[in-house]
């Protein structure tokens, strides 16, 4: 529960304690100078407002009860959410209620309606919920979130949601999403949808693929803490630019047509996996002209598929098995099983005008296979490693020799590096100290760039990385933080 609510969109307002005055009001002889403004401006000072707040300028004069009439309502659950008097819960039926008259008596457009703590099993009961969706679409709902929360989880959702053509953000969560067949289906049904959440809904691949024929402007996609639903994600979409799945697993990701997508990102944590040893995703790339961003790809999770050849450690690189335009690529390796990193320079050769490495190295409950430390010394060329990568950085460095060895091959090979930066894997000052020391023999190791610079950091806590800044298309780089 706790990984979705962290991936929707912000609250459309800060939240804030106490009472707020409300913007007409004034003390004393103070003059009144924001009634001057005209009443278009009025109407956007009023949309930003919580709802309950921006209902209570209406009582400031009939001037104002006409702005409000007309300003676009911004309304999100916790301005309507009721507790029971002397209880430890909330009065369900109450917020269902004052969510119903919130929609309905409000004559002017609706911008944003964010609802991730209302019982929507009660709104279905009571036959509101079909009633909100189509409310939503009559007064042009532009940003919507809607989680099914309280459980249970995987409630049908009406179909009325693909009616709401002017919606331009949409997030879902706890959902089942509605059977598309027999439902109209075009460019027509979502023509200003930029962004799509699905966060932890029950979707088949026919309804995905409905939802991406649907969506003609659509720019980004993420899929959140979704364990095989869909069982097989295909992306056909001209105006696709960010694709995220968080935490989330499918058979089949295949990036069928995207000649707009730039950024592709893959995040799973651990432990929540099955066992990655007879599990895989295909990750198939097919024609994504525009991919610049890319990341996390796990030799141990997921099988590479370029075009129509499945790459593995021997596999031949022509040019029909490469993506020449990723320029920042994310890897997470386990250094201690021989198979995946094998399987790494073989990942590398795919995309040689890769700029910026970033390689995550995952700890192995237990390694598997032994690994000749010259295996490196052996490893045949590698153009974006030779050529163009100017900067490395290696996270959660243990202090492992398999690490150190793969650190010394960075070294020895990239002539253009700039800058690597090992990041230690958290623990005491006595294991900081230690993987420090196990550090020093890189600053006398063979280096092919004249001058690159050698930083160690440590961070606290647990990673920062977040589904906000992974999505973010105005970060150059994603994996840097």
């Amino acid at each position: 529960m706790r990984v979705v609510l962290t991936c929707l969109p912000a609250p459309p307002y800060p939240a804030a304690g106490g009472s707020r005055p409300s913007p007409g009001a004034h003390g004393g002889g103070a003059e009144d100078r924001i009634s001057r403004l005209p009443d278009a401006v009025l109407a956007d000072i009023v949309s930003h407002l919580p709802a309950k707040d921006a209902a209570r300028t209406a009582a400031l004069s009939r001037r104002w009860r006409r702005v409000w009439a007309s300003a676009p309502l911004v309304l999100d659950h916790s301005d309507l959410l009721r507790a029971l008097p002397g209880a430890g819960g909330f009065d369900w039926l109450g917020t269902t209620d004052a969510v119903s008259r919130a929609i309905g008596a409000h004559r002017g457009p609706i911008r944003c309606v964010r609802l991730t703590c209302c019982s929507m099993a009660l709104a279905a009961r009571l036959g509101v919920l079909e009633y909100w969706l189509r409310r939503l679409a009559e007064s042009g709902a532009e940003d919507l979130v809607l989680v099914n929360r309280p459980m249970p989880e995987f409630l049908p959702l009406p179909p009325d949601v693909l009616r709401i053509a002017s919606v331009r953000t949409l997030y879902l969560a706890y959902w089942s999403f509605p059977d598309t067949a027999g439902l109209p289906c075009g460019p027509a049904v979502f023509p200003r949808l930029r962004e799509i959440g699905l966060c932890s809904v029950a979707i088949h691949a026919r309804g995905f693929d409905h939802l991406l024929a649907c969506s003609p402007v659509l720019q980004k996609l993420a899929i959140v803490a979704s364990l095989f639903v869909p069982s097989h994600v295909r992306i056909r979409s001209r105006s696709l630019q960010c694709l995220v799945l968080w935490r989330s697993l499918t058979n089949e990701l295949a990036v069928v047509v995207a000649p707009c997508l730039q950024r592709l990102i893959l995040w799973q944590e651990y432990p929540c996996m099955p066992d990655s040893d007879v599990f895989y995703t295909r990750v198939r790339i097919g024609y994504a002209t525009g991919l610049k961003v890319l990341g996390y790809l796990e030799p141990g999770v997921h099988q590479l598929q370029i075009g129509g050849t499945v790459i593995e450690s021997g596999t031949k690189m022509i040019p029909s098995t490469m993506v020449p335009s990723v320029k920042v690529l994310a890897l997470k390796v386990r250094f201690g099983i021989r198979k995946e990193a094998k399987t790494l320079p073989a990942f590398l050769r795919c995309f040689p005008n890769v700029e910026t490495l970033h390689v995550l190295s995952r700890e192995a409950d237990e390694p598997a296979g032994k690994l000749n430390l010259k295996f490196w010394q052996e490893v045949g060329p590698i153009d974006c490693l030779e050529t163009h990568i100017t900067k490395v950085v290696f996270d959660r460095f243990r202090g492992e020799r398999y690490e150190l060895a793969f650190l010394k091959f960075v070294l020895e090979r990239a002539q253009s590096l700039l800058k690597l930066v090992v990041v230690l894997a958290n623990g005491d000052q006595a294991s900081v100290d230690e993987m420090l020391t196990k550090l020093k023999p890189l600053t006398t190791a063979k280096r092919a760039s004249e001058c690159p610079t050698l930083l160690a950091v440590a961070r606290d806590g647990d990673s920062a990385w977040c589904f906000q800044r992974a999505s973010d298309l105005s970060v150059s780089d994603p994996f840097d933080w």
